[in-house]
């Protein structure tokens, strides 16, 4: 035990000198240096050094920077020290750059501490100069005219030892010039572009100091707008004649390309007119923001001009020939071809025409189903191309592109195909119908997806039927199919359609086989009809259904019996003989009580008038001539019978049916059974003109006269 203990401590020591010697070692291995430092002048210097060893764990890090002779490199002035756990340090700096430095860095490990090489530089090759500032940018006559400075700290002695560059940028397009300058003085660009943004940039260098610049100072201006040097790019679509003499044109449009538009367009002008006479057609003038406007034009070939304005003039026109309706068409290119490249891209490729001599090509191309003439899209091509790839489309979006060539002013028709970047399964399913059943067989038909739900080409259809949970299924690339040899029962049909991706299914049917063949729409026709008839004969006959179901009857309440006294007629006693001949009045006037219909009625009025043989005399009045007796001192009927109106309701007296006083007898209607109540239903008042009795003997005696006496002589259906 006590041998192994002396071992033991040996091991431990000789381990520990191991790591010692290991860590010395390792530290000797490592280095720390500094590579470079820059001086901004009366602000600051900074140095950055770097270590062999990346992973190096320093806690902190030590800079400390002192002025040199350049030659002897002794210290005589301390500059300053800073501290930091990054690699590199800034100490301020309130002399001079002109001056020798001398630095090192103190790094602090876990281990101990490691300092870098002394760095001698000289400060008037490694100062970096404040940025210049630019005091003055004024554009003319197709220049810019540049004013620039440096800071007012900046010693002007050493103006000589500047050099700037300048920066023009426009459109992408930089310009970049290196030249000496002097602070204060004016820098010329010129040869640039009219109407057009530019970005300024300045940076100054102190030609001692070659690896510093300073920083970029910029500011941007726009040069003067001068009118556009080239016509805007001019399309047409033309559309079939809608009627007589007249169709729908439409001009289309692209801006003049830069550098040639020469600054901001700020309206269109486009018009039109025929080459056979005077008409004309214009859209006026159109802001910049429209690229098409629609015209109807005669079918006569007509001239169409587009020009562009802005601020300083008007571009050269462009111009476009609209042939005739009955122009003969010319030829389209050959071998017309797409090819996808990628979901968003597609190649075209065409030949040109035999014995063609073109001018040019026109690619057009919208998305289908497209909203109109004015989203077509259109390139215009030089008349050596042969092929184009479109970019930014959309996948499983159908296209409809076309080849027009280019003879001179004239175009020739058109070359059209659907193409696809990218295809997919279709959206929705075919639309199924059912055109005839029999006894062991079935036709169907379906309608075609449309093309923009369709997501790619249709490859085939598939027909689904299954009875009983047996299913069955046919292909057939037609869009009508007949199903034979099926046994009776009810099916569940549906069809799907398939692309190159997918397929997509649309609704079931349920169909019945096999049972009596029943022409449900002539059924559902004469039902319908039926219907119609059971509906409109009530509708039209309502006025005589309503008269025969709720017939008319007066209101008692309002009648002028309601006051009749409780004496019955038949207990007065006429005081005057009935032979007299009786005037018969005919009521003048109509009372609606209530908004009910109700019957005119003739007024029986009786005055006893006693005889005289004097002759009575005849007045004329706006309705008649009447006699006018002398007045009559006693009256044969009481007060309360006069004016009274007695009738049943819905009875008219023709004109040829009117009672004579020889005729005019009462019967019934004053029946010594009857109560004056039970005739309210037929009586209402009215107001009428009351005719006067005469008596044909004024020397007779009145006798008394029962009511049941009286004979009523007059048709029934003649109303009193």
């Amino acid at each position: 035990m006590s041998q192994r203990a002396p071992s033991q401590a040996g091991l431990l020591l000789w381990m520990y000198v191991l790591n010692k010697f290991l860590d010395t070692a390792a530290a000797a291995s490592l280095t720390l240096s500094i590579t470079q430092c820059v001086i901004l002048q009366y602000i600051s210097i900074t140095c950055y050094w770097e270590s062999s060893d990346h992973h190096l764990n320093a806690s902190r890090y030590r800079l400390q920077i002192n002025k040199t002779h350049c030659e002897s490199k002794e210290i005589f002035n301390n500059v300053g020290v800073c501290e930091t756990r990054g690699s590199n340090c800034s100490i301020q700096l309130s002399t001079s750059a002109l001056h020798c430095f001398r630095a090192d860095v103190l790094a602090y490990t876990n281990t101990g501490s490691m300092r870098s090489p002394l760095y001698f530089f000289n400060g008037s090759e490694s100062v970096k100069l404040p940025p210049p500032q630019i005091t003055h940018l004024k554009p003319s006559a197709g220049c810019l005219h540049v004013v620039w400075g440096m800071t007012e700290s900046f010693i002007k002695d050493e103006e000589i030892h500047i050099r700037l560059q300048v920066e023009f940028t426009t459109h992408d397009q930089t310009r970049s010039q290196t030249i000496p300058a002097f602070s204060n003085e004016t820098l010329e660009l010129c040869d640039l572009h009219p109407g057009s943004k530019y970005t300024v940039r300045l940076r100054a260098q102190d030609d001692r100091a070659s690896a510093h610049w300073s920083s970029w100072t910029s500011e941007d201006i726009t040069t003067a707008e001068k009118a556009p040097s080239a016509a805007p790019r001019f399309w047409r679509h033309i559309q079939p004649a809608e009627e007589a003499g007249k169709r729908r044109l439409t001009l289309l449009w692209k801006p003049v390309s830069w550098p040639e538009i020469n600054g901001v367009v700020l309206s269109y002008s486009v018009s039109c007119h025929s080459e056979l006479d005077s008409s004309q057609w214009t859209c006026g003038a159109l802001n910049a923001s429209r690229s098409s406007c629609v015209l109807a034009v005669s079918t006569d070939p007509c001239h169409c001009k587009l020009t562009a304005t802005n601020s300083a003039g008007t571009s050269p026109p462009a111009h476009i020939y609209i042939p005739a309706d009955t122009d003969a068409e010319l030829p389209p290119p050959q071998n017309f071809s797409v090819t996808p490249l990628d979901g968003t891209r597609l190649k075209v490729e065409w030949t040109a025409a035999l014995n063609q001599s073109e001018s040019g090509f026109v690619l057009q191309w919208s998305s289908v189903p497209h909203s109109g003439p004015a989203s077509l899209h259109w390139e215009h091509m030089n008349k050596t191309a042969r092929s184009f790839n479109l970019t930014g489309l959309l996948p499983e979006v159908p296209y409809n592109l076309s080849v027009v060539s280019l003879y001179g002013r004239r175009a020739g028709s058109d070359k059209s195909v659907i193409a696809f970047t990218q295809e997919g399964a279709p959206s929705v399913g075919p639309k199924m119908t059912v055109l005839k059943t029999s006894s062991s067989g079935v036709v169907l038909k379906w309608e075609p997806v449309p093309i923009e739900k369709l997501h790619g080409f249709i490859q085939h259809y598939t027909v689904l039927y299954s009875i009983n949970g047996i299913s069955e299924k046919v292909y057939t690339r037609a869009e009508q199919i007949s199903l034979s040899g099926l046994t009776a029962g009810t099916y569940n049909i549906c069809v799907m359609a398939h692309t190159a991706v997918g397929g997509a299914a649309g609704p079931w049917h349920m169909v019945a086989v096999g049972l009596e063949d029943i022409q449900v729409i002539p059924i559902l026709l004469c039902s319908l009809l039926l219907s119609f008839l059971i509906l409109i004969i009530p509708l039209c006959l309502r006025v005589r259904i309503k008269q025969c179901l709720c017939p008319t009857v007066p209101d008692p309440s309002k009648s002028s019996l309601s006051v009749w006294s409780n004496t019955k007629p038949c207990q007065h006693k006429l005081t005057s003989t009935m032979s007299s001949i009786i005037s018969i009045g005919q009521a003048t006037s109509y009372q609606d009580y209530a908004g009910k219909d109700y019957v005119p009625v003739q007024v029986l009025t009786y005055h006893t008038v006693p005889h005289d043989d004097n002759e009575a005399e005849t007045k004329t009045d706006g309705t008649g001539t009447h006699l006018d007796p002398k007045p009559a001192p006693t009256q044969a009927f009481p007060t309360h019978l006069l004016n009274q109106s007695y009738t049943k309701p819905d009875q008219v007296i023709p004109e040829d049916l009117k009672p004579s006083s020889a005729d005019l007898l009462f019967d019934s209607l004053f029946s010594c059974e009857r109560n004056p109540v039970d005739l309210d239903p037929y009586i209402h008042e009215s107001l009428s003109y009351a005719p006067f009795v005469t008596p044909a003997d004024a020397n007779r005696t009145p006798e008394r006269v029962e009511c049941s006496h009286f004979q009523q002589v007059l048709p029934e259906d003649t109303n009193i």
